[in-house]
């Protein structure tokens, strides 16, 4: 299996060091993350440290679980702040762009190799052809020598395809995936404070509902009040309770809003830059290897103009 999925080449070796070394870049500029204790232990501790310090903690299955408790009965319709779902739903587009740049630059990768392939037959061919017509030889030898040029800047292009184009697409479409499940994990905290909400709010028309049955006269009734006190009395003891999780859940809230507002504004200021020099680096290499192929073709026109004078 690793050798089908070719992980121990220098490309995909190099590669993977590369978003590593842009990912721990992230880390280390983010004003929260770089203070953290666990950035810390992970960039210094020795491996006898970090394996005593993960045994001690939660390991990933439980962080999956724990996440999934919390998600679970997450209700999407509950009313959602605007600003996050405006973020959303651009984020989702701009998923969707840099998608469809990578098919097509993959796409265009796969013919741009058919088009190397191509030109070094017809390198070949016209090598066979100066055999064959010698008289013809310093023309066609303009042309050999052009191909060569152009098959040289092809390869150029090939072989920085995947550091340039391809690895910096996919590493922003999964920093876009992170952004969506930095919203999602807000979500489920405001979910978890309305519901708590919702449940101090129920219990407290509930014992209101109770208090005022309490209070009524009538025959019938004596047998029920007794079980109905009780209720009371369980619920003046849980309310304070559950306006404290109330409480505690609205500051987590809060807190969450805040630091989503502050992270977004950072990533609105680093996203332009960030994909602007994708994009420009792109292009600088696209433009770079069609001068070379147009300065490649020239030189051989002049060859053939020189050849034609002559004649």
């Amino acid at each position: 299996v690793l050798e089908q999925l070719d992980r121990y080449s220098r490309s995909f070796i190099m590669a993977r060091m590369a978003m590593l070394h842009t990912y721990l870049q992230r880390l280390t500029s983010h004003p929260v993350f770089s203070c953290s204790p666990v950035l810390k232990l992970f960039l210094t501790a020795k491996s006898a440290e970090f394996m005593m310090h993960s045994k001690n903690n939660a390991g990933l299955l439980d962080r999956i679980t724990g996440s999934l408790q919390t998600l679970t009965g997450y209700n999407r319709n509950s009313q959602l702040y605007p600003e996050f779902e405006n973020v959303r739903q651009y984020t989702n587009s701009l998923s969707a762009k840099l998608t469809f740049m990578h098919d097509v630059a993959a796409k265009i990768q796969k013919e741009r190799i058919e088009l190397t392939y191509d030109t070094e037959e017809g390198k070949r061919a016209v090598e066979n052809w100066i055999c064959h017509e010698p008289e013809l030889s310093y023309c066609l030898q303009g042309i050999r020598d052009a191909l060569v040029s152009v098959l040289v800047s092809q390869k150029h292009l090939l072989q920085i395809y995947s550091t340039s184009i391809e690895q910096p697409l996919e590493e922003y479409l999964s920093y876009t995936d992170a952004v969506k499940e930095a919203l999602n994990r807000r979500d489920a905290i405001q979910y978890n404070y309305e519901s708590s909400r919702d449940e101090t709010t129920r219990k407290r028309i509930e014992k209101e509902q109770l208090e005022i049955l309490d209070n009524t006269n009538g025959f019938g009734f004596k047998l029920w009040k007794a079980t109905n006190r009780d209720r009371i009395k369980k619920l003046q003891q849980d309310l304070p309770i559950l306006d404290g999780i109330v409480e505690e859940n609205h500051d987590k809230l809060e807190i969450a809003n805040e630091g989503m507002r502050a992270d977004l504004e950072r990533w609105h200021v680093e996203r332009k830059s960030e994909i602007k020099e994708i994009l420009t680096k792109i292009a600088h290499y696209h433009v770079l290897y069609y001068q070379e192929c147009l300065q490649a073709w020239e030189k051989a026109l002049e060859v053939v103009k020189n050849v034609n004078k002559d004649s």
